[in-house]
């Protein structure tokens, strides 16, 4: 369990535009876990593009993030699901900083593809 002060820390490591930390753990053998949530209330609906703050249910599911050092770091989403109020349709919010159906960040991604650019192949 981490403190207030120890999540606004982390937050500002973490330095991912409009996602704060609420809860840290670390988990033998796994690594570090990251309990992370939107600072938004409301998002924008993917099919009439009006914005929603009507929450219809939560989904959480945990992607890969860099390693701090030797330790893998997961970050663990409550990515919300609005009901638009004008066309009636459920719709997941947008997060800018992990595709849709990835397991892993775009941060990791480009830090991969970084990597392999500048290697020797052999």
């Amino acid at each position: 369990m981490t403190t207030k002060k120890g999540t606004k820390v982390l937050t500002e490591i973490l330095n991912i535009q409009g996602i704060k930390v609420i809860q840290m753990s670390q988990q033998p053998g796994i690594g570090i876990i990251l309990q992370v949530e939107s600072i938004h209330r409301e998002s924008h609906c993917h099919h009439c593009r009006t914005k929603s703050n009507r929450l219809h249910q939560n989904h959480r599911y945990v992607v890969k993030y860099l390693s701090w050092g030797e330790k893998p770091v997961f970050l663990e989403i409550n990515r919300r699901q609005f009901k638009c109020k004008k066309c009636g349709k459920p719709f997941s919010e947008k997060l800018d900083f992990v595709n849709n159906r990835r397991t892993y960040t775009k941060r990791l991604a480009d830090t991969i593809i970084k990597s392999v650019l500048s290697s020797d192949i052999h």
